[in-house]
């Protein structure tokens, strides 16, 4: 069987890209802490983005210099695949915590609808890139050794990167992964993962939808 490289390169940069919007839905929250009306969500809210405030603050520049690091050893032909978990690792939980706090800001009390909104905007392609990202590193890895994680349906021995998140992105319209099936229990398990986390956006959301127009 052909192998799926993870070309590293690209890679990379995806990563970037997912962190630069966590880092946005960060700020965006920090601007907008006075429009949570509930203490306790404020609290939680106030303490993440301090939090992050303060890694940045310290370790901006490591991490700065780390993904420097990785660039200069990519370009000199170097193995770097173990930043990129890094980062990709890193991303993962980001992407999670966020979507806590998503959930606790569609379940709270705010003065207005703007903040909700924009985080909602800002968090899809976390999502999106992360998964992509997880689907990626995770099959091509598979595909390297001769096995395989996802099944595509056009039985493509030899998929794009394009694939890989063009599944992601199916997620958010249909909130399953389509096009692909998972070839592992790994695969099984993060496909309902990523499915069971977009239900519970799209719910949530309409459930909000429907308080606000009914008065509540």
């Amino acid at each position: 069987m052909p192998k799926s490289p993870l070309r590293p390169g690209l890679a990379l940069f995806i990563l970037i890209a997912g962190h630069a919007f966590a880092g946005i839905f960060t700020r965006n929250l920090g601007a907008g802490l006075e429009e949570i009306a509930d203490p306790f969500v404020a609290r939680i809210a106030r303490f993440f983005y301090t939090a992050f405030s303060a890694t940045v603050s310290v370790l901006g520049p490591v991490i700065i210099a780390f993904v420097a690091f990785l660039l200069f050893r990519l370009w000199r032909g170097k193995p770097v695949q173990w930043g990129i978990d890094i980062l990709g690792g890193l991303l993962t939980l980001r992407c999670f915590v966020i979507f806590v706090l998503l959930n606790l800001l569609l379940l709270s009390q705010l003065r207005e609808g703007a903040l909700l909104l924009t985080q909602l905007i800002l968090f899809l392609p976390v999502i999106t890139l992360n998964f992509g990202w997880l689907y990626w590193r995770l099959d091509a890895g598979a595909r390297a050794e001769g096995r395989q994680q996802i099944r595509f349906a056009e039985d493509d021995d030899s998929p794009s990167v394009f694939d890989y998140f063009y599944i992601a992105t199916r997620t958010l319209l249909q909130f399953e992964p389509t096009g692909a099936s998972a070839a592992s229990r790994t695969m099984k398990a993060l496909f309902v993962i990523h499915s069971i986390m977009m239900l519970d956006l799209v719910a949530l959301t309409l459930s909000r939808a429907i308080s606000l127009a009914s008065g509540g």
